[in-house]
């Protein structure tokens, strides 16, 4: 059962990454090859939603102290 969810802020992918990252980790079915290809392409997905992530949260902070918004 696939979990409904909004996809629309950066945390949202790494928390998505991460579920799908820990699927294929138990998945035993699929070959080793193409297990370990689909979790580093997940997981060069996920570092840049975390970096996009941050960049977020440093320009919220930065548009706090100078009152903007």
């Amino acid at each position: 059962m696939v979990k409904e969810r909004r996809i629309n802020q950066p945390a949202h992918v790494k928390q998505l990454m991460s579920e799908q990252i820990n699927e294929l980790r138990q998945d035993d079915s699929l070959d080793k090859i193409q297990k370990a290809r689909a979790i580093a392409y997940l997981s060069t997905v996920s570092l840049s939603a975390y970096k996009e992530s941050e960049a977020v949260d440093i320009l919220k902070r930065i548009e706090k102290e100078l009152g903007i918004h």
